[in-house]
Parts: C-alpha cells; sequence; structure tokens
C-alpha cells in the first residue's frame, strides 16, 4: 500500500504523514509521540507544538483522511476523485486514487468486502495491507471508551454508508439491465438496507481478521455475504431516493 503522504503540501501533511507512517509500523499501543517526531524530517518539536498528545494527533489523521474521501466523492461520481488524492478508498478512512474507482460498482463493492474479510490478499498498490487493517481496528476499538474517537467513525460510517448506498443502487441498476431475478417475489429492498449491511459484515470482519489467526472462515464468510448480494441486488429499488 503506498504512502497517502508522500508529498505534503504543508507543515501539518507532513506531520500527519509521520504519524500513518508510525502508527503502520508501530500499532496504536506502542506508538508515541516521539516515534511520530522521528518519522518527521523537520524538528520533532513542532509535533508537540502542533498537538497535545498523540490521540489528538490520531483523530485529526483520521479526520484528514476522511474528508479526502468525503471530497471524492462529492459531486456523485464515485468515478472520479479529486485531484491528488493518491491513497486508496480503504475499509474504515478513506482517499482514493481514480483506479479505485474507475471500475463497475460491483467490482468496487466487492473490493470493499475483499479488503475487509482478507486484506492479505489483494494486492493493489491503493489496497489497505493487513498491517492498515489492524491498525483501523485498534484506532476503532478506542472508540468504546474516547467520544472524540466515537464522533469520528461515527461520521465515518455516514460517508461509507453514503458511498456504498450509492454503489448498491448502481450495482442494482446493472443488474437489472443484466436480466438478474431476485429470489423473494417482487418484493423491494431499500439500498439502504443493503449498504447497512454490507458495512455492519465489513466492521465485524476486519475485527475478526485482526483478532484471530486461524482463517478457514474467510471463504465461508465472503461465499454468505457473496449469495446475499446476488440474491438482494435485483431486488433493490433503483429510482427515487434509494432510501
Amino acid at each position: 500500500m503506498n504512502d497517502p503522504f508522500a508529498e505534503p503540501s504543508d507543515t501539518r501533511q507532513a506531520i500527519l504523514g509521520a504519524a500513518f507512517r508510525a502508527l503502520c509500523e508501530h500499532g496504536y499501543a506502542n506508538v508515541t509521540i516521539q516515534r511520530i517526531g522521528d518519522e518527521f524530517d523537520k524538528s520533532p518539536s513542532l509535533v508537540y507544538h502542533h498537538y497535545d498528545g498523540k490521540d489528538d494527533l490520531l483523530i485529526d489523521l483520521l479526520g484528514f483522511l476522511l474528508d479526502e474521501f468525503e471530497a471524492s466523492i462529492a459531486d456523485g461520481a464515485v468515478a472520479e476523485p479529486s485531484e491528488g488524492d493518491d491513497a486508496a478508498a480503504r475499509v474504515g478512512t478513506e482517499i482514493a486514487p481514480e483506479e479505485a474507482f474507475d471500475r463497475s460498482a460491483r467490482d468496487q463493492l466487492d473490493g470493499y468486502l475483499t479488503a475487509a474479510v482478507d486484506p492479505a490478499s489483494l494486492d493493489e498498490e491503493y489496497a489497505p495491507d493487513a498491517r492498515f487493517v489492524t491498525v483501523m481496528t485498534e484506532l476503532r476499538s478506542q472508540a468504546g471508551s474516547d467520544e472524540a474517537y466515537r464522533e469520528h467513525f461515527d461520521r465515518s460510517d455516514r460517508v461509507f454508508g453514503e458511498y456504498l448506498k450509492r454503489l448498491v443502487r448502481e450495482a442494482a441498476a446493472d443488474a437489472s439491465r443484466d436480466g438478474a431475478e431476485g429470489t423473494n417475489g417482487d418484493r423491494s429492498v431499500a439500498a439502504s438496507e443493503v449498504a447497512s449491511t454490507l458495512q455492519t459484515f465489513a466492521t465485524g470482519a476486519m475485527f475478526r481478521w485482526t483478532t484471530t489467526n486461524e482463517k478457514s472462515w474467510v471463504a465461508e464468510s465472503r461465499g454468505g455475504i457473496d449469495r446475499y448480494l446476488e440474491a438482494m441486488l435485483p431486488l433493490v429499488e433503483t429510482t427515487g431516493s434509494g432510501e
């Protein structure tokens, strides 16, 4: 996975890049302001000047990544991120290159699910690697006792929920054009319901993948969610708000 801060445009981005690299190397429990300063190519004292502590810095890092991802999909065109975005459409965070979006909606959904349930199987330069998924799980765990992290992941879930809802609606429209038929009669399903199910599956899969050594569940879980999509996409309402 490429470093999204390889070419920082200002001091803030340089500090956030140092935090990103230190976090991926050491993990949440072992990352410190000192270790972040060691990754910073200017005076480490600047890190202390800008941030009160590591959580203050890491929350700013998460917010920056989410801002970039949200900007890339703000115009409703998931295939055209803003110029300069050069990392991945990552599970739980945010920024993506054009090639991450320049695929069918179903392929993007497949990539999202694979990144959650088996990140080690991905080799795209913008895809999350195993270490990134691990540290994102560690950061999300802090929301259990830290309101600032909780507020971030509330917002992150909203942003990714809207992104997934759009992908579900587009994938459903593609399935309809291809003549796919649902298995539940004439009942329609809201795109938001399917998106929420996928998001919950992905969050749980990330935790399970990060916290277990035995991975025989991966194939069965992925097979189950794929069958769910095959059954649900032809039933999704593709007109109106898609709620």
